[in-house]
């Protein structure tokens, strides 16, 4: 029942912090020629962290500028390749509703991205708001609960299998 309540009030913050969000229309066409610095959320779930190192290798080869953001524990199994350009944040970096601290909201609403891609598979509320805080019209994700109050592109993911699921991601972003 607390964690209901924890959710409702985190949404209404959210709601109140992001309604002035401009999500006019946009054209997606060749959005990955045009794109060229990405913010990527990394999956907090360790399997998915591992499976969705394939999506950095990826832009990575296509020669795009990524930021990465993900927990500070896993900043030594990303290629220190992406280390310096890593945005890291702790259990102390969550508010008591789940949401980012100051520190973290004030870092994210500094910078400005072309795209945002977040490789959560399942919902997490921290992460989607997160997402939402950088400046960027483009905004990627898996599709998943509320995931249209937060991301302009949806990739839906119907496999248990997180290998196939992140294989599938980088065919839809192929398409663009």
């Amino acid at each position: 029942m607390i964690n209901y309540i924890k959710e409702k009030i985190a949404y209404f913050i959210i709601e109140k912090r992001l309604k002035n969000n401009n999500s006019s229309g946009r054209s997606f066409s060749n959005f990955l020629n045009k794109t060229f610095t990405f913010l990527v959320i990394m999956p907090e779930e360790e399997n998915d962290f591992q499976k969705s190192m394939e999506v950095l290798k990826y832009l990575n080869e296509k020669g795009k500028n990524i930021t990465i953001f993900s927990y500070d524990f896993r900043r030594s199994l990303i290629n220190q390749k992406f280390r310096p350009a890593t945005i890291e944040y702790g259990l102390i970096d969550r508010t008591k509703l789940g949401l980012p601290s100051k520190r973290v909201a004030g870092e994210l609403e500094k910078k400005e991205f072309n795209a945002v891609i977040d490789l959560n598979r399942k919902y997490n509320l921290f992460c989607s708001f997160s997402a939402n805080l950088v400046k960027s019209p483009l905004r990627i994700s898996f599709r998943k609960k509320d995931s249209d109050k937060f991301y302009n592109i949806q990739i839906t993911d119907n496999e248990d299998n997180s290998e196939i699921s992140y294989k599938n991601f980088l065919n839809c972003l192929q398409m663009f």
